[in-house]
């Protein structure tokens, strides 16, 4: 390999690509080519190594404990740790014939001394190491929406006026102002007057327009903070279906934050879809509205927003989809003697793409469940020509288990608690994520409110439902690091899965009423249950395995394949398999740590 190779190689490689010309150069002059056959322990506890490797070819493997932890190829780099701190709990062995780079160990600590990227990358924790690999992946897409705040926009001066002001009064000061808005304070409290609220109640009301306004001012208005992010004030306009919000600081209004505004800037359909869900009157209406959403995802993806905050959006739109059609399905005399439910990852508000659909009817005590029968049918039916594909596991409305009275499902929870069977573990925990998204929510609240009193001490329920976090294996340890089939890597089973279950057990445990993985494991920090390090790098390895499935169902559904889990890594470069790594690691350290708090070792 030419110098000239050899320098294009190493700049390739991050950090190396944070240091300076002089600071490669160095690192040049003192690195060195060796080559060691298959077999070689290079480092371990009782060899510290003097040198940083940088593979060219060939495959090493790292081993802690005697189980398989990393194995690493080419442009991979080790052991930083052992050099900084001058011992290891690893051993490095190389699996293939291999021929790297060696960086004397001086010049390394030099450059981690005199290059503070370089030395921030060796010396962060997984979360942050993870965060900055993902930087260095998608920071070059990354649109500035992601980063803006509602006080980079324009915000248009309020026309504020108190609760005993005139009607008539209160029209001129917004003429005055130029806007069609009248924002009215009482007391803490505002209220706003929009043009369709004086054409409605004043005059075709005929109300006198020295009435006070506070007598027709619609409370609360809904506002955001001048701090908050762009996409949050979006996200606030959907799930209100409104178009305008106020904008707060230091717990007053400062201004207007229009709808035009916000969509201009981000410059996509959400708001479109949420609108045509909210005027749709038929369920052909309806089911185009709900085909937009997928348009809308590829959209906001493209635009490498986060995949929460996709997942929130998508979250909101299809709950307002569940509502409409189940109002458009069921006769209006029933809806308040009903609960429709989704659970699952719909519960959660972690379904994006729409892969399966898990559902339950909580319907009141002393109503007939034959009659809603024939209506959920129909809904299980009309989800289906939506999109929302038939649950495996039949966990829909249409199935008697789960579309019954508040009391029948009472005697069900019961009956799960009992474990007799490994399904009653999954049922639970399905239920657990469980929200209402249309009809009498007051129907489930003590539903799940009887879960959390039956958790009580009940230790060995506990440890056989938080078991299933092992269900499957991490994909690195027993195989070759991201090797697992000549597919790809099933990312829910792999890492997805256990974070989410592990998580669920701790959140059920500890009576956390939080239904999302993240806000979860927020949660769960701030009862002490998970340390900061921990829950930084859950949020992390959640996140990065979350977009690389999203990432796969949208190459699928373009292509017209059948959404899966299966991620193909065959064009991975670097960063990517680096990410994943890092991300299986802290899977599997999340592992141990559930096995350690509910004591799994000592089931069957």
């Amino acid at each position: 390999m030419s110098l000239h190779d050899q320098e294009n190689f190493i700049k390739e490689i991050h950090p190396f690509d944070k240091l300076t010309t002089y600071e490669l150069d160095t690192a040049f002059k003192n690195m060195d080519i060796a080559y060691y056959p298959k077999d070689t322990i290079l480092i371990s506890p009782e060899k510290i190594s003097d040198s940083f490797f940088v593979i060219i070819k060939g495959e090493v493997n790292e081993y802690n404990n005697d189980e398989l932890t990393f194995v690493y190829h080419e442009q991979d780099t080790f052991d930083a740790d052992s050099l900084i701190y001058h011992k290891t709990k690893s051993k490095f062995i190389v699996s293939e014939d291999l021929i790297c780079y060696e960086l004397k160990k001086t010049t390394f600590l030099n450059l981690i001394t005199e290059n503070k990227k370089f030395e921030s990358f060796f010396l962060k924790n997984l979360s942050s190491r993870l965060q900055t690999l993902k930087n260095k992946e998608y920071g070059s897409d990354i649109s500035s929406f992601m980063f803006s705040k509602v006080s980079d926009l324009y915000i248009h001066a309020p026309c504020i006026v108190s609760a005993d002001c005139k009607i008539k009064e209160a029209i001129e000061k917004s003429i005055a102002k130029d806007t069609s808005t009248i924002i009215v304070q009482n007391g803490a409290q505002y209220g706003v007057v929009t043009d369709s609220v004086l054409k409605k109640d004043v005059l075709l009301a005929g109300r006198a327009l020295e009435d006070p306004i506070g007598e027709i001012a619609k409370f609360p208005f809904v506002c955001v903070q001048k701090s908050d992010f762009l996409f949050s004030a979006l996200l606030t306009i959907v799930k209100h279906s409104i178009k305008r919000v106020g904008v707060l600081e230091d717990g007053k209004i400062i201004g207007l934050l229009k709808q035009a505004d916000i969509l201009s800037y981000f410059a996509n359909h959400t708001h479109i879809v949420s609108v045509k869900i909210a005027k749709s009157t038929t369920i052909e209406e309806l089911r185009s509205a709900s085909d937009d959403v997928n348009k809308t995802i590829k959209s906001l993806f493209d635009k490498s927003l986060k995949t929460s905050y996709i997942a929130k959006m998508v979250a909101e739109l299809n709950t307002k989809i569940y509502e409409k059609l189940f109002n458009l399905i069921l006769p209006e005399e029933l809806h308040d003697k009903c609960a429709l439910l989704v659970m699952g990852s719909e519960g959660r508000d972690e379904q994006i793409i729409k892969t399966d659909q898990d559902n339950a009817l909580v319907i009141a005590n002393g109503e007939d469940v034959t009659i809603y029968n024939p209506y959920m049918q129909e809904f299980t039916k009309q989800l289906i020509s939506f999109g929302f594909p038939e649950c495996e596991g039949n966990i829909m409305v249409n199935n008697p288990y789960w579309c019954k009275t508040q009391v029948e499902f009472e005697n069900q929870i019961d009956t799960w608690f009992l474990g007799t069977d490994m399904e009653h573990y999954m049922d639970l925990a399905i239920f657990f994520d469980a929200k209402c998204v249309a009809g009498n929510p007051s129907l489930f609240t003590p539903l799940k409110d009887k879960i959390f009193d039956m958790v009580g001490q009940k230790d060995v329920y506990m440890a056989y439902f938080a078991k299933a976090t092992l269900n499957f294996k991490t994909p690195i340890g027993m195989f070759s690091s991201l090797r697992t089939t000549d597919d790809g890597i099933d990312i829910k089973k792999g890492g997805i899965f256990a974070i989410v279950q592990g998580v669920r057990s701790l959140a059920l445990e500890n009576y956390v009423m939080e239904n999302a993985t993240v806000a979860r494991i927020k949660k769960l920090h701030q009862l002490e249950i998970l340390e900061k390090d921990m829950a930084s790098e859950l949020i992390e390895a959640l996140g990065l395995l979350s977009r690389l499935r999203l990432q796969g169902h949208i190459i699928k559904q373009k292509n017209g394949i059948v959404i899966d889990n299966i991620i193909d890594i065959s064009s991975f470069g670097k960063i990517e398999r680096d990410m994943l790594k890092d991300s299986f690691v802290i899977v599997n350290l999340f592992k141990k740590f559930i096995t350690h708090h509910f004591k799994l070792e000592k089931i069957s």
